[in-house]
């Protein structure tokens, strides 16, 4: 059985159309200009999208607005615009799991997020983190 289980999740992570990486950032968010943003955490980044820890249940298919800030990047922060693709209430952390797909990324913001993301699966390869 664990070895289906394995297989399945292999499976769903090769078919996703970018690359992730499993890391913790520290992202604001929007969902309309009526409310002050909040702050949170990611778990989950790729090119394409973010998974991140949210108080509240979020609408599927919502805009939101995102400010990434990359540790240790003199680069500024990452402004993107996206929308909510699934939020899911985790018992444990007591919290929702929230999935959200980039919109409109730039040429230039996806080679900033690219470096990123290449320079965190390094540092995991060299056994940094």
């Amino acid at each position: 059985m664990e070895q289906v289980h394995r297989a399945r999740d292999a499976t769903t992570h090769e078919d996703r159309r970018f690359q992730r990486v499993d890391d913790t950032l520290l992202v604001s968010y929007s969902i309309s200009d009526d409310f002050a943003p909040e702050f949170t955490e990611t778990y989950d980044i790729a090119l394409g999208g973010m998974a991140m820890l949210t108080n509240a249940e979020l609408a599927r298919d919502a805009p939101i607005a995102v400010q990434l800030e990359l540790r240790g990047d003199s680069q500024p922060i990452l402004r993107l615009s996206g929308v909510i693709r699934w939020s899911r209430y985790d018992p444990l952390l007591q919290r929702h799991r929230t999935g959200v797909a980039f919109l409109d990324v730039n040429d230039e913001m996806r080679a900033h997020l690219q470096r990123y993301i290449d320079t965190l699966h390094l540092l995991r390869d060299m056994g940094m983190l």
